[in-house]
C-alpha cells in the first residue's frame, strides 16, 4: 500500500483523499492498483453507505496520471496495456460501488482525476476549481474507454471540444456542461459535501442502492434490461425491516432508524 491514499470512515460514510500534493495529487501506477482494491472494500463494507473523494490541499482534486513515469511504465505497447488495464480497473470498480460515490473537488482536476471524479455519482466543485482533459497538449493518445466515458457523461460535441482544445475549464463553465451538480464558495464545500453525504446516510440503504443499481440498468438497451433483476431490486426494498421502520417511524412523526436489513 502507497502513503498516497488516506481514508477515514465517520458513521456511515468514507473519505477517500488521493494525497500526492507535491505532483497535485497525481496517480502513479501503484495507486491505480490500491484505488481498485479500496473501491471493491468499500462495495463489500456494510457500514459505508456514501463514499467521498477528494484531493489534499486546495491546489488539485487531481492532476490525473503521474506523467513522469510514463518512460518506465508506458514504454512498450505491452507496458500501456498493463497500465490502460490498471487504470480501467480502477474506474469499473468505482463505478460497481453500490453505494452513492461523491466527488469533493477543489482545485485543478484534469484528465485522469477528471475521469476518477466523473466516475462519481455526484460531483460538486469549489468555484476556483478547473476543469480538463489535455492529452493533445502532450501527444497522448486518448483511448476507447475514455473517450467513451467522456462522451457518455457529457455528450459528443462536448467531448471533442474538450479533447480538441485541451482547456481549462472554470467550475462555472463545468456547470454550464454538466460535468458537475454545483459550485459553491471554497470554504463551503466541505460543510456542503459533508451534509449532502449525511442526508443520504440517514435514508434506507436498500433503497437507495436499488435506485442507483435500477438506474444503471435503464441505460442498458430496452432489449438488454434485466427487467427480473430490478423487480427483485423492488421486491427486497418491500420485504425488507427498514420498510417496517420506515412506514412506523412515519406513523409515528419520528426519524427512522434504517440499519439497512
Amino acid at each position: 500500500m502507497t502513503e498516497f491514499l488516506q481514508t477515514k470512515i465517520s458513521g456511515h460514510r468514507v473519505h477517500l483523499v488521493i494525497d500526492n500534493p507535491g505532483k497535485r495529487n497525481a496517480v502513479n501506477l501503484e495507486m491505480w492498483h490500491e484505488l481498485h482494491e479500496k473501491f471493491r472494500a468499500f462495495a463489500d463494507d456494510s457500514r459505508i453507505r456514501v463514499v467521498i473523494i477528494s484531493g489534499a490541499g486546495d491546489k488539485a482534486f487531481s492532476a490525473g496520471a503521474d506523467i513522469s513515469e510514463f518512460t518506465t511504465v508506458r514504454a512498450t505497447p505491452k507496458d500501456r496495456d498493463n497500465y490502460d488495464v490498471a487504470v480501467q480497473n480502477a474506474f469499473n470498480s468505482l463505478r460497481d460501488i453500490p453505494q452513492i460515490t461523491i466527488a469533493m473537488i477543489d482545485g485543478v482536476t484534469i484528465g485522469g482525476g477528471a475521469e476518477i471524479a466523473m466516475e462519481c455519482d455526484i460531483l460538486v466543485a469549489s468555484e476556483r476549481s478547473r476543469f480538463g482533459i489535455t492529452p493533445a497538449k502532450l501527444g497522448i493518445g486518448y483511448n476507447e474507454m475514455d473517450v467513451d466515458r467522456l462522451v457518455k457523461h457529457l455528450g459528443a460535441k462536448a467531448a471533442l471540444e474538450i479533447l480538441a482544445t485541451g482547456k481549462l475549464y472554470s467550475a462555472t463553465e463545468a456547470l454550464n456542461l454538466g460535468w458537475v451538480r454545483s459550485v459553491v464558495a471554497a470554504d463551503e464545500l466541505e460543510n456542503e459535501v459533508f451534509s449532502l453525504a449525511d442526508t443520504i446516510a440517514a435514508n434506507a440503504p436498500l433503497t437507495i442502492m436499488a435506485a442507483k443499481l435500477m438506474i444503471k440498468e435503464i441505460l442498458k438497451p430496452p432489449e438488454e434490461r434485466d427487467q427480473n433483476y430490478c423487480r427483485a431490486l423492488v421486491d427486497a426494498c418491500y420485504e425488507s425491516a427498514d420498510c417496517i421502520e420506515g412506514q412506523k417511524a412515519f406513523s409515528e412523526k419520528r426519524k427512522p432508524d434504517f440499519r439497512g436489513i
